[in-house]
């Protein structure tokens, strides 16, 4: 692990559902934390989840991730959409909705700022009502303070599972797993 210079926390999903998605997102955590100026903090449980938003017989494993850098966001995109070429993500920019993939890389947070540009939303847009986001997220970082959710993230994990008991929100399977 290499220390970034400036500090800069930065809260980042990890999906697979193509291959062995543990082995895939252990190496690109491994690629992440190689990265000059990044620094990987924290990697929670990996979690097994259905699909959400698209239909596939390919269920996800999925993880969160904290780092410190001293890089701007898009830096960091840029650092995440490299990895996620190397692992052979190709996204098709013709796709209608969701598709399959080797590794999705995504920023949940930068620190707490927000950002709105064609580039790069933040925080993720979809973040709220993604139970495979949220409840890793609550593993690593319950009390993380979400400023333009006006609520931690444990409040929004707790809201979003109370949406789905009530029937609100579509139910979303998610299963907590051993990186072993």
């Amino acid at each position: 692990m290499k220390k970034a210079s400036g500090v800069e926390r930065v809260f980042i999903g990890l999906g697979s559902n193509l291959g062995n998605g543990k082995e895939v997102l252990t190496a690109a955590w491994r690629a992440i934390g190689e990265v000059d100026d990044i620094a990987t903090v924290a990697l929670s449980h990996p979690y097994v989840s259905s699909p959400v938003g698209m239909t596939s017989p390919n269920w996800f494993t999925n993880a969160v991730g904290e780092l410190e850098t001293s890089l701007s966001p898009l830096q960091v995109l840029t650092v995440l959409l490299q990895i996620e070429a190397v692992f052979g993500r190709a996204r098709n920019e013709r796709a209608l909705g969701y598709e399959d993939r080797t590794l999705d890389l995504d920023i949940l947070y930068y620190n707490d700022i927000t950002v709105n540009i064609p580039e790069l939303v933040l925080p993720h847009p979809r973040l709220q009502g993604r139970l495979f986001v949220l409840r890793p997220l609550a593993e690593i970082a319950p009390e993380l303070w979400s400023r333009a959710h006006a609520k931690t993230v444990r409040e929004m994990e707790a809201e979003l599972v109370a949406h789905m008991a009530q029937g609100s929100v579509p139910l979303q399977e998610i299963f907590r797993e051993n990186w072993d």
